[in-house]
């Protein structure tokens, strides 16, 4: 029987197990007396675990997503030589040839977007987000609300 399929087979075990049952693997996992939950609550927190034990905690950056704290990083992205982005700034459309050697715009070679960015607007803008390659982080939310 291969690890998955034994997890799964607990899984299934916690799933049918009474009450009574549920509140002793309880104490046994977690060395003190169940909390006043659901069954079901219980369920889940003891598959949780578990399934922790056998394969792992999640790393730190995921359960943090996963719990509401915080985003995943966004993966970056590579842009292919030929690839042409384009961008409308102050009534005026611009349009950035990536190549292997940096990105041009009118006929000139910047090393990077950002410094692309600057030749267009004259001031610091980061490129990729300049080009709409990244997103805008969400706003902070207010405690106790639920969305701005």
């Amino acid at each position: 029987m291969s690890k998955a399929s034994k997890i799964e087979a607990q899984l299934a075990g916690i799933t049918n197990t009474p009450a009574a049952k549920l509140r002793e693997a309880w104490l046994e996992r977690f060395g003190e007396a169940a909390p006043a939950a659901s069954s079901n609550l219980m369920r889940l927190v003891l598959g949780h675990a578990l399934q922790e034990t056998a394969m792992g905690k999640l790393p730190a950056a995921q359960a943090r997503f996963l719990g509401g704290d915080a985003p995943l990083p966004e993966a970056s992205i590579q842009l292919k030589p030929g690839t042409r982005l384009v961008r409308e700034w102050n009534g005026r459309m611009h349009s950035v040839l990536v190549s292997e050697d940096g990105f041009e715009l009118d006929g000139k070679l910047y090393p990077t977007l950002s410094a692309v960015a600057r030749r267009i607007t004259g001031a610091h803008w980061s490129g990729p987000r300049f080009f709409g390659l990244k997103r805008r982080p969400p706003p902070p939310c207010k405690e106790g609300r639920a969305d701005g």
